[in-house]
Protein backbone atom coordinates (compact mmCIF):
# COMPACT_ATOMS: atom_id res chain seq x y z
CA UNK A 1 0.00 0.00 0.00
CA UNK A 2 2.84 2.39 0.74
CA UNK A 3 4.41 1.83 -2.68
CA UNK A 4 1.13 2.49 -4.42
CA UNK A 5 0.61 5.67 -2.39
CA UNK A 6 4.07 6.92 -3.40
CA UNK A 7 3.37 6.18 -7.09
CA UNK A 8 0.05 8.01 -6.83
CA UNK A 9 1.80 11.02 -5.35
CA UNK A 10 4.55 11.11 -7.98
CA UNK A 11 2.19 10.84 -10.98
CA UNK A 12 0.26 14.08 -10.28
CA UNK A 13 3.55 15.87 -9.62
CA UNK A 14 4.89 14.85 -13.03
CA UNK A 15 1.65 15.94 -14.69
CA UNK A 16 1.84 19.33 -13.01
CA UNK A 17 5.45 19.85 -14.13
CA UNK A 18 4.56 18.90 -17.71
CA UNK A 19 1.66 21.34 -17.65
CA UNK A 20 3.95 24.16 -16.48
CA UNK A 21 6.42 23.37 -19.27
CA UNK A 22 3.65 23.56 -21.88
CA UNK A 23 2.42 26.89 -20.53
CA UNK A 24 5.97 28.30 -20.51
CA UNK A 25 6.59 27.13 -24.09
CA UNK A 26 3.34 28.69 -25.27
CA UNK A 27 4.28 31.98 -23.60
CA UNK A 28 7.68 31.99 -25.27
CA UNK A 29 6.09 31.30 -28.66
CA UNK A 30 3.69 34.21 -28.25
CA UNK A 31 6.57 36.48 -27.24
CA UNK A 32 8.61 35.64 -30.34
CA UNK A 33 5.75 35.54 -32.86
CA UNK A 34 5.06 39.29 -32.61
CA UNK A 35 8.45 41.06 -32.48
CA UNK A 36 8.70 44.84 -32.38
CA UNK A 37 8.93 46.14 -35.97
CA UNK A 38 11.62 48.62 -36.92
CA UNK A 39 10.29 51.48 -39.02
CA UNK A 40 12.67 52.94 -41.61
CA UNK A 41 12.66 56.72 -42.00
CA UNK A 42 14.31 57.70 -45.28
CA UNK A 43 14.97 61.34 -46.20
CA UNK A 44 16.12 62.62 -49.61
CA UNK A 45 17.21 65.92 -51.10
CA UNK A 46 18.64 66.73 -54.54
CA UNK A 47 20.29 69.75 -56.08
CA UNK A 48 21.56 70.50 -59.58
CA UNK A 49 25.12 71.71 -59.72
CA UNK A 50 26.47 74.57 -61.77
CA UNK A 51 27.25 73.98 -65.44
CA UNK A 52 31.03 73.77 -65.67
CA UNK A 53 33.24 74.51 -68.68
CA UNK A 54 36.92 73.53 -68.68
CA UNK A 55 39.52 74.43 -71.30
CA UNK A 56 43.29 74.70 -71.75
CA UNK A 57 43.20 78.18 -70.22
CA UNK A 58 40.74 77.26 -67.44
CA UNK A 59 41.49 73.66 -66.56
CA UNK A 60 40.26 73.57 -62.94
CA UNK A 61 37.02 74.31 -61.08
CA UNK A 62 36.18 73.89 -57.40
CA UNK A 63 32.81 74.04 -55.67
CA UNK A 64 31.66 74.13 -52.06
CA UNK A 65 28.56 72.02 -51.41
CA UNK A 66 26.84 72.84 -48.11
CA UNK A 67 23.78 71.17 -46.57
CA UNK A 68 22.13 73.00 -43.65
CA UNK A 69 19.42 71.34 -41.55
CA UNK A 70 16.51 73.70 -40.86
CA UNK A 71 14.23 71.42 -38.80
CA UNK A 72 13.67 67.89 -37.55
CA UNK A 73 12.11 65.44 -39.98
CA UNK A 74 8.80 63.64 -39.99
CA UNK A 75 7.66 62.72 -36.44
CA UNK A 76 10.57 64.77 -35.02
CA UNK A 77 13.22 62.41 -36.41
CA UNK A 78 16.86 63.51 -36.63
CA UNK A 79 17.64 63.51 -40.37
CA UNK A 80 21.45 63.53 -40.03
CA UNK A 81 21.90 59.85 -39.11
CA UNK A 82 23.57 57.59 -41.71
CA UNK A 83 23.60 60.45 -44.20
CA UNK A 84 25.43 60.39 -47.53
CA UNK A 85 25.86 62.48 -50.66
CA UNK A 86 26.29 61.20 -54.22
CA UNK A 87 27.59 63.40 -57.03
CA UNK A 88 27.05 62.28 -60.60
CA UNK A 89 27.76 64.03 -63.86
CA UNK A 90 28.18 63.79 -67.62
CA UNK A 91 31.17 65.04 -69.62
CA UNK A 92 31.07 66.21 -73.23
CA UNK A 93 33.80 67.80 -75.31
CA UNK A 94 33.84 69.76 -78.57
CA UNK A 95 35.07 66.72 -80.46
CA UNK A 96 32.15 64.53 -79.34
CA UNK A 97 29.91 66.00 -82.04
CA UNK A 98 32.50 65.68 -84.85
CA UNK A 99 32.56 62.92 -87.41
CA UNK A 100 36.04 61.83 -86.37
CA UNK A 101 35.41 61.90 -82.63
CA UNK A 102 36.62 58.88 -80.67
CA UNK A 103 36.88 57.90 -77.02
CA UNK A 104 40.67 57.91 -77.21
CA UNK A 105 40.64 61.56 -78.31
CA UNK A 106 38.42 62.74 -75.47
CA UNK A 107 40.28 64.30 -72.55
CA UNK A 108 40.09 62.89 -69.04
CA UNK A 109 38.55 64.89 -66.20
CA UNK A 110 39.77 64.12 -62.70
CA UNK A 111 36.92 64.35 -60.16
CA UNK A 112 37.50 64.66 -56.41
CA UNK A 113 34.63 64.72 -53.88
CA UNK A 114 35.02 65.04 -50.11
CA UNK A 115 35.55 67.24 -47.08
CA UNK A 116 38.53 69.57 -46.94
CA UNK A 117 39.68 68.03 -43.61
CA UNK A 118 39.33 64.40 -44.81
CA UNK A 119 40.56 62.28 -47.68
CA UNK A 120 38.42 62.56 -50.81
CA UNK A 121 36.97 59.97 -53.16
CA UNK A 122 38.43 60.35 -56.63
CA UNK A 123 37.97 59.12 -60.19
CA UNK A 124 39.18 60.03 -63.67
CA UNK A 125 36.52 59.87 -66.39
CA UNK A 126 35.89 60.75 -70.03
CA UNK A 127 32.10 60.57 -70.34
CA UNK A 128 30.47 60.24 -66.89
CA UNK A 129 31.21 59.85 -63.19
CA UNK A 130 29.58 59.02 -59.87
CA UNK A 131 31.05 59.30 -56.37
CA UNK A 132 29.43 58.82 -52.95
CA UNK A 133 30.49 60.19 -49.62
CA UNK A 134 29.35 59.81 -46.00
CA UNK A 135 28.34 63.08 -44.34
CA UNK A 136 29.49 64.40 -40.97
CA UNK A 137 27.33 67.13 -39.50
CA UNK A 138 28.40 69.70 -36.91
CA UNK A 139 26.28 71.93 -34.71
CA UNK A 140 23.07 71.43 -32.76
CA UNK A 141 21.42 68.78 -34.95
CA UNK A 142 19.06 67.61 -32.16
CA UNK A 143 17.49 71.10 -32.21
CA UNK A 144 18.33 72.55 -35.63
CA UNK A 145 16.36 75.74 -35.06
CA UNK A 146 18.36 76.60 -31.93
CA UNK A 147 21.99 77.25 -31.10
CA UNK A 148 24.84 76.44 -33.48
CA UNK A 149 23.61 75.69 -37.04
CA UNK A 150 23.57 72.02 -38.00
CA UNK A 151 25.43 71.66 -41.29
CA UNK A 152 27.92 69.69 -43.36
CA UNK A 153 30.25 70.76 -46.16
CA UNK A 154 31.91 68.97 -49.06
CA UNK A 155 34.14 70.14 -51.88
CA UNK A 156 33.97 69.06 -55.51
CA UNK A 157 37.10 69.48 -57.65
CA UNK A 158 37.08 69.11 -61.44
CA UNK A 159 40.43 69.04 -63.25
CA UNK A 160 41.07 68.74 -66.98
CA UNK A 161 43.96 66.26 -67.25
CA UNK A 162 44.62 66.33 -71.00
CA UNK A 163 43.94 69.81 -72.41
CA UNK A 164 46.09 68.97 -75.46
CA UNK A 165 43.46 66.41 -76.51
CA UNK A 166 41.05 69.27 -77.24
CA UNK A 167 40.97 71.08 -80.55
CA UNK A 168 42.22 74.68 -80.60
CA UNK A 169 39.87 76.84 -78.52
CA UNK A 170 37.99 73.67 -77.58
CA UNK A 171 36.47 72.95 -74.18
CA UNK A 172 34.83 70.31 -72.02
CA UNK A 173 31.33 70.75 -70.59
CA UNK A 174 30.29 69.08 -67.34
CA UNK A 175 26.73 68.87 -66.03
CA UNK A 176 26.42 67.47 -62.53
CA UNK A 177 24.05 67.09 -59.60
CA UNK A 178 24.19 65.99 -55.96
CA UNK A 179 21.71 63.60 -54.30
CA UNK A 180 21.49 63.44 -50.50
CA UNK A 181 19.98 60.67 -48.40
CA UNK A 182 19.75 59.77 -44.72
CA UNK A 183 18.24 56.71 -43.01
CA UNK A 184 17.03 56.19 -39.45
CA UNK A 185 15.38 53.17 -37.81
CA UNK A 186 12.85 53.49 -34.97
CA UNK A 187 11.14 50.65 -33.09
CA UNK A 188 7.43 51.04 -33.81
CA UNK A 189 5.27 47.92 -33.94
CA UNK A 190 3.17 47.74 -37.10
CA UNK A 191 4.18 51.20 -38.38
CA UNK A 192 4.93 51.46 -42.13
CA UNK A 193 8.22 52.81 -43.46
CA UNK A 194 8.31 56.56 -44.06
CA UNK A 195 9.97 58.34 -46.99
CA UNK A 196 10.02 62.12 -47.28
CA UNK A 197 12.06 65.14 -48.32
CA UNK A 198 14.88 66.12 -45.98
CA UNK A 199 14.35 69.56 -44.35
CA UNK A 200 17.71 70.76 -45.61
CA UNK A 201 18.89 73.83 -47.48
CA UNK A 202 21.49 73.09 -50.16
CA UNK A 203 24.02 75.71 -51.23
CA UNK A 204 26.53 75.33 -54.06
CA UNK A 205 29.20 78.01 -54.37
CA UNK A 206 32.06 78.16 -56.85
CA UNK A 207 35.36 78.73 -55.08
CA UNK A 208 38.00 80.91 -56.68
CA UNK A 209 41.69 80.22 -56.39
CA UNK A 210 43.48 82.46 -53.83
Amino acid sequence: MKARTAEATIAPARGCALGLMIVASAGALLATSDPAKQTLYSFQKSSDGQHTTLSASTSHARYLVRASVTALGTEQIDTTNSASATVQGTITSDGDAGASASASASPFVHVSFGASTQSSDEVSARTSFQLSRQLRFTGNCAQPDQGTPCKTELELDLDLIQPDALPIDGNVSIDWAVDFESRTFEVKSGAPDVESEAPWTIEIVELTEP
